[in-house]
């Protein structure tokens, strides 16, 4: 559960930074059908917040800045509001087992024991039965997320390789090769007739390879570089200057994914450039599950959003703060 490892910071915040009684006049801030928000609710959330939100405000802002951020407190607390009491009406609750998983889950994530994640919390201040009551309401936000806003996300290929595009647009490209590698080594004390037979050898797999037998399967089968031979012939991504000049100035004569055999004093190399690879940019494969989670998230605010307005088309709301 992602939202599990939030958990223990958001609840160390919230007790770190209570408000008494006794500095806030109680009032209504705000009806939503019939349930009602405070005046104190708006005030704590202020309190925990504005140090954070209201940071490098100029002085002569100040006053306009807190008066906009009670106001996106109030309309953050309606949405809330909104959410509980559709979860009331499709009588969406969370069983006690749900809440064991999840203490279990956080402490696990916070390498604690669950007795341990209970003793931090009461050094907070933090009674059990309140962080449980807490985690309860939040567990019951994500259930609902997962059955009335999970299913209106939709996330194409399309809008992840887009992404990738503009996220890589303005990154100074470094070209180099993804260089693929077989080695025929002649043997220790190699008679002429050794090297003959090698060499015979690395012509009929060259020919093989370019006949359209797939490298890897060749270097799997016969390559005497032991790690190449695991990795089917892979030899990394390099640049020409980073190789022998002997090894670059073969492969610069042939196009991308042509092969080459080159003879050296200690064996044959059948070596091919698989593709150019940017070395600036990660590949769209080791970046895809990162994009598509910003993706995923971005639309579940979003989608969550429109859920909100449409519910408070159908509300009865009357903000009085």
């Amino acid at each position: 559960m992602r939202l599990a490892r939030m958990f223990i910071g958001l609840l160390a915040f919230l007790v770190a930074a209570p408000v008494s009684a006794g500095e806030v006049v109680d009032g209504i801030a705000a009806v939503v059908n019939r349930d009602i928000i405070l005046l104190s609710e708006v005030a704590e959330t202020f309190e925990m917040v504005k140090g954070e939100a209201l940071r490098g405000t100029p002085a002569g802002e100040k006053e306009a800045a807190e008066a906009e951020l009670r106001g996106d407190i109030l309309e953050g607390l309606i949405a809330n509001k909104l959410m509980e009491q559709a979860m009331d009406s499709a009588g969406m609750d969370v069983s006690d087992a749900d809440i064991e998983a999840a203490v279990a889950d956080v402490a696990r994530q916070n390498s604690l024991t669950v007795e341990n994640l209970y003793a931090e919390l009461a050094k907070q201040g933090m009674e059990v039965s309140e962080y449980r009551s807490e985690l309860a309401k939040q567990l019951r936000q994500y259930k609902f997320m997962n059955l009335e806003i999970r299913g209106r996300v939709k996330i194409a290929d399309e809008d992840v390789v887009n992404y990738y595009n503009q996220m890589t647009a303005d990154v100074t490209p470094d070209m180099a090769w993804r260089l693929q590698m077989i080695l025929l080594a002649y043997p220790a004390t190699a008679t002429e007739d050794d090297r003959s037979q090698v060499d015979s050898e690395a012509d009929a797999l060259l020919g093989e390879i370019i006949a359209g037998k797939e490298f890897g399967e060749v270097a799997r089968a016969r390559s005497d570089d032991p790690v190449g031979r695991e990795s089917g012939g892979e030899a990394g991504v390099v640049k020409a200057d980073e190789l022998s000049p002997l090894f670059a100035s073969e492969l610069s004569k042939v196009d991308v994914g042509t092969p080459v055999r080159v003879n050296t004093p200690g064996g044959i190399y059948l070596l091919r450039v698989a593709e150019e690879v940017d070395r600036a940019k990660k590949p769209l494969n080791e970046v895809r599950e990162q994009i598509t989670r910003v993706l995923y998230d971005d639309a579940m605010e979003r989608e969550l959003g429109i859920w909100t307005e449409e519910e408070r088309r159908r509300a009865h709301i009357e903000i009085l703060l």
